[in-house]
């Protein structure tokens, strides 16, 4: 069965660790990401898998280039196809504080990026063959904190969608499911915009706010990532699965 895996937000972080371990497993991939500098350098690092790599740079919260973007994925024809929603943005601000702009640019990504990878790779989805969809959420979309009202109000919904979907898409053969990812040590945290020195207390200092005693790798939630979307969960859909050193608890 030819298996394509199309992941968005590819070009670092989580969704090069994604495109890697998918890759590793022999599935075809489709990486997606506005920096086709990075998903360059996404493509060279899969190495250990004989898929094909098909490169597509793509702002997932413009409707118009998804909708490009669907004309070229309807001519790869895979059989079995996962979606993985990465893509995101991230800005901290005070409740009360942050415009318009703030909300709206991070539901356009976080959400509706998923919203329209999905309304066009859905007619893709062939009933006679299985398929998955994973959405990654965070802890924030499930706890919120008062700095990350905007952010964790997207991914809140996310989760909720993720849970509208397996209930809809059941009876096409499409799993929907979803991962909320704590403290991971990707480009979207500012600590990775510190000098090292700093960046090390800064990692010192969280280590104190999760159970595990230390931030995740991206590396961690792409393997929970696989496991949703491959045939290794095939009677698992809706759920909601926290990959977070216990930090949802503390």
């Amino acid at each position: 069965m030819k298996k394509l895996a199309i992941i968005t937000g590819a070009g670092s972080g989580i969704g090069r660790a994604t495109a890697i371990l998918f890759h590793k497993n022999n599935w075809d991939l489709l990486i997606i990401g506005r920096d086709p500098v990075k998903l360059a350098e996404t493509k060279k690092l899969c190495i250990h898998g004989s898929g094909q790599i098909h490169v597509e740079p793509c702002d997932v919260g413009n409707e118009s280039q998804v909708k490009t973007l669907a004309s070229k994925m309807s001519l790869l024809h895979p059989e079995s196809i996962a979606l993985v929603n990465n893509a995101g943005i991230f800005k901290n601000h005070q409740v009360g504080e942050g415009g318009s702009e703030l909300w709206l640019n991070q539901f356009q990504v976080n959400l509706f990026g998923a919203v329209f990878m999905l309304q066009q790779i859905l007619p893709l989805m062939n009933i006679q063959f299985p398929h998955s969809i994973v959405n990654v959420a965070s802890t924030l979309g499930l706890r919120p904190t008062a700095e990350t009202s905007a952010y964790s109000a997207s991914k809140a919904a996310m989760v909720n969608w993720t849970q509208s979907l397996a209930l809809g898409l059941g009876a096409k053969n499409i799993r929907v499911n979803c991962v909320c990812p704590g403290i991971v040590d990707t480009p979207i945290q500012a600590f990775n915009r510190q000098p090292p020195d700093e960046k090390s207390k800064s990692l010192e200092q969280l280590k104190s706010l999760q159970p595990l005693g230390r931030v995740g790798t991206p590396e961690e939630i792409a393997e929970s990532i696989y496991f949703l979307a491959s045939e290794n969960s095939r009677w698992t859909t809706g759920a909601i699965l926290s990959v977070d050193g216990g930090i949802n608890l503390a």
